[in-house]
């Protein structure tokens, strides 16, 4: 008689088991669908086709279609991602692949063409200078490629070694041991003590160091984790700028219109990267960086669409997807950060626009780097 009760506990047991397994499944499937759902949107709206490969429409709503290195490199690892679930093959990374071939600088200079105009699939203007944004992203994708496609007749490989070369070669300033924002920031140009902080990906330093066997990429690791650290205690927010001047050993905030825009020196378009940057690393000093931003947003009751560096808002705008995105990413690598998870998850379970590609792009992205629950 005394069996009864242990069998029932055993059944109970058994069955709630089950149902746990039950809805984890569905959670699974749910974020699945989702990151499906989101990624065809992505490319149906932004991936277009041209003689010369696919590209990544960055203006969907004009004539003229415009193609950027920046979009670029997010269309590749879009694309890998994609691959990774059975959602694309190397055929359709190829077709991304063979633009960024077409759009190299020169045959010597594997650096792309930081934007292309393009009528009726056909280009009629290339820029003849880079972004180093773009080409990190892309380097980083031609190396995920070839350990995708390791039997490919592509030779990635051989391609991501040649454009990491071309990045430490043109676009390093080797005064400051940091990354210029582009190879027209020449060492005769103002603009070479220049930095686009949102360009330092520790993760991704890790990756070429590995990939190239070359130390370079430690030593640049270090010296911008520096920066990052100097500017980060330059504001109780901890906010960085989209630029910044790197010279005899001081560094400070771009200041209004010295290069993009009013924005220059505010935490904005360029710098709401960051976040999503950082978290991808477990550098402990790009934690503590990370970390003192993201108690900045912690603190605010809502998200808005840029920040001075003293953390005052530059618009009233508080639904920006750029900007929430990259924060939502961040958060959900940690537990504290569990209000901003819930707080800004509409980035994604809201769909995407249609009509902003900066946005659409970076939410599809870590959409599909977060595995969103």
């Amino acid at each position: 008689m005394r069996k009864r009760p242990a069998i029932m506990w055993s059944l109970l047991a058994l069955l709630f088991l089950g149902y746990v397994a039950t809805v984890m499944i569905t959670i699974k499937d749910n974020q699945t669908n989702l990151e499906k759902k989101t990624y065809q949107k992505w490319r149906s709206t932004y991936v277009k086709e041209s003689d010369d490969g696919d590209f990544v429409e960055t203006t969907p709503d004009e004539k003229t279609d415009v193609s950027l290195s920046e979009g670029h490199g997010y269309g590749m690892l879009i694309t890998l991602q994609a691959a990774k679930r059975g959602w694309a093959s190397e055929e359709t990374f190829d077709g991304f692949y063979r633009y960024y071939k077409k759009f190299q600088l020169s045959a010597e200079n594997p650096l792309m063409s930081w934007r292309q105009k393009l009528e009726d699939g056909k280009a009629v203007e290339k820029e003849t200078s880079n972004a180093t944004d773009g080409d990190l992203d892309i380097a980083y994708a031609l190396i995920e490629a070839s350990e995708q496609w390791p039997d490919s007749q592509n030779d990635y490989k051989k391609d991501a070694q040649k454009l990491l070369t071309a990045i430490k070669t043109r676009n390093y300033n080797s005064t400051n041991n940091l990354l210029t924002v582009g190879d027209w920031a020449t060492k005769d140009s103002k603009f070479y003590d220049l930095i686009r902080p949102s360009d330092i990906i520790p993760s991704y330093f890790d990756k070429f160091a590995a990939f190239s066997d070359d130390d370079f990429w430690h030593s640049l690791k270090t010296s911008s984790a520096a920066a990052l650290n100097t500017l980060s205690k330059q504001h109780k927010s901890g906010l960085i700028p989209d630029f910044a001047w790197v010279k005899n050993d001081t560094i400070e905030p771009a200041k209004k219109n010295q290069v993009a825009g009013a924005n220059d020196g505010n935490y904005g378009a360029n710098a709401c990267r960051i976040p999503w940057r950082l978290a991808t690393s477990n550098d402990a000093s790009s934690n503590q960086v990370l970390s003192k931003m993201m108690n900045f947003f912690l603190a605010e009751n809502t998200i808005a669409e840029g920040y001075t560096l003293a953390g005052k808002p530059i618009s009233s705008n508080t639904r920006s997807k750029s900007f929430s995105a990259p924060i939502l990413y961040a958060a959900n690598q940690k537990e504290a950060y569990g209000n901003l998870v819930n707080s800004q998850s509409w980035a994604i379970s809201d769909g995407l626009s249609a009509n902003d590609y900066y946005g659409d792009t970076l939410t599809t992205l870590i959409a599909m780097q977060m595995n969103y629950k």
